[in-house]
């Protein structure tokens, strides 16, 4: 056996699994039982979004130490279920350096998918939103075509600039400038919904959410990266949004509130919207169905509680415990990363709305919009938490099975 071949492709596995979206404790627990099906010994093994150091002792009483820098990369689920099976495949046979470093390499030589899919996924997942937060056909149409804006822009400006603060603010800029001059000039009549459903494209659920599992697994490091990431991405889709608005201030309609649409006509495009996610995040075909039923699911879960005990952070938290329950319970059936089912189903719950009125009520110096607008963002936020942690204490505890 080539221990010295083989420990690098057990780190590279781990710089993809990263790379694809994996969540940092389980890329580091991934490697650590690599390393002891391949009957490695003492083995130190370090994992942060952005690198991976590691030093084994192999059979033969070679130490070895490695390190990867984890840099690029976007969501791909399919990869990461491939790789995920890849691991488990490995842990079990025990293949040759060979063998495991030709799988490695038929997973990373598959081709993305094709741009039609991914630009429909896109203008889908836009245009569902929309829907879901009270756009008449106009607007979802406008919305739709502001989805493929962002497509275009963000596959180019991603090219040379990794920055997800300065990215998120250009494309949120020259996306609020057409939304304006569409709703003054042509069809569009409401900019705030037609915004709030563009701008869930934009937002980060997956760092979130892997930074807050992380925390929770006191990766300290990890997770207050991952959540770095997604909050100054967050600041770039407000500043993004903000800076239009005040220097075509003339333009902006007056805000109003959002329209609420059938429960049951939200069920069934947040189903559609999520569906046009998952193509987006590349899910393997066989779990696109379930994540499209989960989030809608999920979305269902927020309405009904909401209903009877009208609570924007008891509705969330609810949702999210769903949604964290439901992607767990999939993954053991599936085989496959919860990562996958839960990251679509917790989409809906994503505060896009919050951040667009606490921003518009600061630019029209709406003291109470802002106030109001800001506390419901951070309850949105904590109720997320929160519901993590209530799945993370189940998961632990009740699911896990002893090692």
């Amino acid at each position: 056996m080539d221990y010295e071949k083989l420990f690098g492709l057990i780190l590279d596995l781990g710089r993809d699994l990263i790379r694809c979206g994996g969540e940092t404790h389980r890329v580091e627990d991934t490697l650590y039982r690599l390393a002891a099906g391949y009957d490695y010994r003492e083995c130190s093994i370090w994992v942060v979004p952005t690198l991976i150091q590691a030093t084994f002792t192999d059979p033969n009483g070679v130490v070895r130490t490695q390190i990867r820098h984890v840099k690029g990369g976007g969501l791909n689920f399919n990869a990461l279920d491939r790789l995920n099976a890849l691991s488990r495949w490995a842990c079990t046979e025990q293949p040759s350096a060979e063998a495991f470093a030709a799988r490695l390499e038929q997973i990373n030589s598959t081709p993305p998918p094709k741009l039609w899919i991914l630009c429909l996924s896109e203008v889908l997942g836009g245009w569902g939103f929309s829907l879901i937060f009270g756009c008449d056909l106009w607007d979802s149409l406008i919305a739709a075509f502001a989805s493929l804006i962002i497509f275009f822009l963000v596959r180019t400006l991603s090219r040379k600039e990794g920055n997800p603060l300065i990215l998120n603010f250009a494309v949120s800029f020259v996306t609020e400038i057409f939304i304006l001059c569409v709703c003054h000039f042509g069809p569009g009549s409401h900019m705030e919904t037609i915004t709030i459903g563009v701008v869930m494209l934009l937002i980060s659920g997956l760092g979130a959410f892997n930074g807050l599992r992380d925390l929770v697994h006191l990766d300290t490091l990890s997770g207050l990266i991952n959540l770095a990431a997604s909050f100054t991405g967050a600041i770039g889709i407000a500043l993004g949004m903000a800076l239009p608005m005040m220097l075509f201030r003339s333009w902006n309609p007056a805000a109003v509130s959002m329209q609420d649409p059938n429960p049951w006509i939200q069920v069934v495009v947040c189903a559609l919207a999520c569906f046009g996610f998952s193509l987006l995040f590349c899910v393997p075909k066989g779990k696109i169905i379930f994540c499209a039923l989960g989030a809608s699911m999920t979305w269902g879960t927020f309405l009904l509680v909401h209903h009877f005990y009208p609570s924007i952070f008891a509705a969330t938290m609810a949702a999210s415990v769903f949604s964290g329950l439901y992607g767990q319970t999939i993954a053991r059936i599936k085989k496959s990363p919860a990562t996958i089912f839960s990251t679509i189903c917790i989409l809906p719950l994503l505060p896009g709305s919050a951040l667009y009125y606490t921003m518009y009520g600061l630019i029209t110096r709406n003291a109470d919009l802002s106030y109001t607008k800001g506390v419901e963002l951070g309850l949105i936020c904590f109720g997320i938490v929160l519901g993590f942690m209530c799945v993370e204490v189940v998961n632990r505890f009740l699911w896990r099975r002893p090692r």
